[in-house]
């Protein structure tokens, strides 16, 4: 139990619990999206099954298996968008009774248990205050307002803290090896000591669309309206890849705005801020947030793309260059 001392407290927790038979045999792991919560799951699964007497060790078959997604006593559920039905709720309770297969526990994993309606978590009730033995059952949730009292009384509460920006860092620049220390930081900031967002904050397509953000305001800014309507309007562009653009977008202006607001941006080098910051007011930048949020509604709404992206070069255009 030495490793205990050099993890983060949840983990060093979890592993002193299950050295003195305190388990909990139901836990509710909360916290932000990215904040790590099926990881976590997965490494306490690795600690219930393995077979080396210093848990997890991630080196027996058993812990490889679990890290792979092949071990059969992990069952998951809930991995998609999609909220968890009551007819997977019962497909689970039936797995509960079976008898492990290659180990001493039955583990089932929960994905965003917060978008179950409340007739699967009643179902799920029974069997997650009083499981068969050897049945470990994880709820994963953003936030446990979306679970019912009843559920959120009858499991071990764990609330994943988010990281020190330094260990970030270093794990980023291990994930990340050849972006720039600048980039590193933004992501560290961005994400709020969540290794999810800030992973995603730094992925390509991600880097790619807040690079496209920062050319559609260059057009706007520099009044070449048609260019612009071009642009926004590319047969390319479909209503699924338009929608983070323009989340992309609006972070882009939601950093200016807080530049201006004497705060501290997060997406702009001080080189775009002096470029881009001098030249928009923040009359401008809420115009042009307001017609963004109106245009990614209606694309929701599944109105018309290109009537949608055309009014909307329009209205980005006009309020960059309205002069007071």
């Amino acid at each position: 139990m030495g490793l205990a001392k050099d993890l983060a407290p949840e983990r060093a927790d979890f592993l002193r619990r299950l050295a003195n038979g305190t388990c909990s045999h139901g836990f509710i792991v909360e916290g932000p999206k990215g904040s790590g919560k099926r990881d976590f799951a997965l490494w306490c699964a690795s600690a219930l099954l393995c077979e080396s007497a210093d848990k997890p060790c991630g080196l027996c078959r058993s812990c490889r298996k679990v890290l792979g997604g092949h071990h059969p006593d992990v069952h998951l559920y809930g991995e998609g968008e999609k909220a968890i039905t009551v007819s997977e709720v019962r497909d689970l309770i039936r797995e509960t009774g079976w008898i492990p297969t290659d180990g001493e526990k039955n583990v089932f994993i929960l994905s965003n248990a917060q978008k179950m309606q409340a007739s699967a978590q009643n179902a799920l009730l029974k069997v997650f205050e009083e499981p068969p033995a050897g049945v470990v059952i994880f709820l994963l949730t953003d936030s446990r307002r979306g679970l019912l009292p009843t559920v959120r009384s009858r499991g071990q509460t764990v609330r994943l803290s988010p990281m020190e920006p330094e260990e970030l860092k270093a794990k980023l620049k291990l994930m990340f090896p050849r972006v720039s220390p600048a980039e590193l930081s933004a992501a560290v900031q961005f994400s709020g000591g969540s290794p999810g967002e800030a992973e995603a904050f730094l992925k390509r397509d991600a880097v790619m669309r807040r690079e496209a953000a920062k050319e559609w305001f260059s057009l706007a800014l520099e009044g070449d309206k048609y260019r612009l309507i071009g642009l926004l309007t590319a047969s390319k562009h479909k209503r699924d890849t338009l929608l983070p653009l323009l989340d992309a977008f609006l972070l882009l202006l939601w950093d200016l705005l807080l530049e201006k607001s004497g705060g501290k941006p997060v997406l702009l080098s001080e080189e775009e801020l002096e470029r881009y910051g001098a030249r928009a007011t923040k009359r401008a930048l809420a115009a042009m947030c307001d017609a963004t949020v109106d245009a990614r509604e209606s694309l929701e709404s599944n109105g018309n793309v290109t009537a949608v992206m055309t009014r909307l070069a329009t209205g980005l255009w006009s309020a960059a260059n309205e002069r007071a």
